[in-house]
């Protein structure tokens, strides 16, 4: 995904109303996407897209200019999904919606189940890694950052977490 203007983020910083729902319109499938992701319910991600939105603007303006916009909104939207999911702690792995939400890809429905069926037997910290990395497509280092552990670190846990999808869809294949 390609960064957002940077004029338009500072003139949301600024207020402008516009350039907010140009903001908005630019990563709310991201940011509901993510939240789903993590969550594995459509009602829940509306509802930590709603908070991750209102955390934004209310502090964009601390927001560093020198700095990549995106790993900033993935450290809100994985906040936000672990205080949801703290706050709620129901059984988040019977959501058919992801099913829905990938059918449309190029696999063929049977893969995005099996993928997705073996991703919901992944740790949380192992779904969180492999979503950042891979489905958000943040680099290493932006990785490290918003996990707050060190490069090599996420390298290995990428890695690990990996394996063990393969190893799952291996097995249920």
């Amino acid at each position: 995904m390609e960064e957002i203007n940077k004029d338009v983020i500072e003139q949301a910083k600024n207020g402008d109303e516009r350039s907010m729902s140009e903001l908005f319109q630019y990563y709310k499938d991201y940011v509901m996407r993510s939240s789903f992701l993590y969550l594995h319910r459509m009602e829940e991600a509306e509802d930590v897209t709603e908070n991750v939105f209102f955390k934004v603007f209310t502090n964009l303006k601390s927001f560093n200019m020198d700095k990549d916009f995106r790993p900033w909104l993935s450290r809100i939207i994985t906040n936000e999904c672990h205080n949801y999911f703290k706050k709620n702690r129901g059984d988040y792995s019977n959501s058919d919606d992801m099913i829905d939400l990938m059918a449309s890809q190029d696999s063929s429905f049977e893969t995005v189940k099996l993928i997705q069926d073996c991703f919901k037997q992944l740790s949380p910290s192992e779904r969180e890694i492999l979503s950042l990395r891979f489905y958000q497509e943040l680099t290493i280092e932006e990785v490290s950052n918003i996990l707050h552990i060190n490069v090599p670190n996420v390298k290995v846990k990428i890695h690990r977490s990996l394996k063990k999808l393969k190893e799952l869809v291996k097995n249920d294949a």
